[in-house]
């Protein structure tokens, strides 16, 4: 089952516009690698959910390494939308995802007693499920850029 809120009254709810003000002040509360958006976007149930099981897949050893994770994000507005072919007019249609808005600079994802090559490694592989540019933030507020080509980025070369 996709994640959905418990309860909810009303099956519509008004959205927020999205502001393009990229700032990656945002602290980091659980762990010492973060995974951060740059440009606003909106975020379905479905991204969140395939995320997750990324995400336990790869902290399958957690026994041993100590590997935690935590996701910050939550789909709680709805969006409905009515059947392909069907006319204007006749109400709202039906409930289709949830989904959530998130702003720039927004942290996605913590990872906790993780290196950073494998925390690189794990960056890429959920930039390629995000259709936004995304960055790396260690603890020590440098940014890793995951934005552009899959070559090996030489100004990392201090960190191994």
């Amino acid at each position: 089952m996709l994640l959905q809120p418990r309860k909810f009254k009303y099956k519509t709810r008004q959205k927020r516009r999205s502001t393009p003000t990229p700032s990656l002040t945002s602290p980091l509360k659980y762990g010492n690698v973060a995974l951060t958006i740059i440009k606003p976007f909106r975020v379905s149930a479905k991204q969140i959910f395939r995320l997750k099981l990324f995400l336990k897949k790869s902290a399958r050893k957690s026994d041993i390494t100590k590997r935690a994770f935590w996701i910050f994000v939550f789909p709680h507005l709805p969006l409905s939308r009515k059947p392909k072919g069907m006319r204007m007019g006749k109400g709202v249609g039906k409930l289709s995802t949830w989904f959530t808005q998130l702003k720039g600079g927004k942290n996605l994802a913590e990872f906790k007693n993780l290196r950073l090559g494998r925390a690189m490694h794990y960056g890429k592989q959920l930039r390629h499920k995000l259709p936004v540019p995304a960055v790396l933030r260690t603890y020590n507020t440098r940014t890793i850029g995951l934005i552009g080509s899959r070559r090996t980025n030489p100004s990392m070369s201090t960190f191994f």
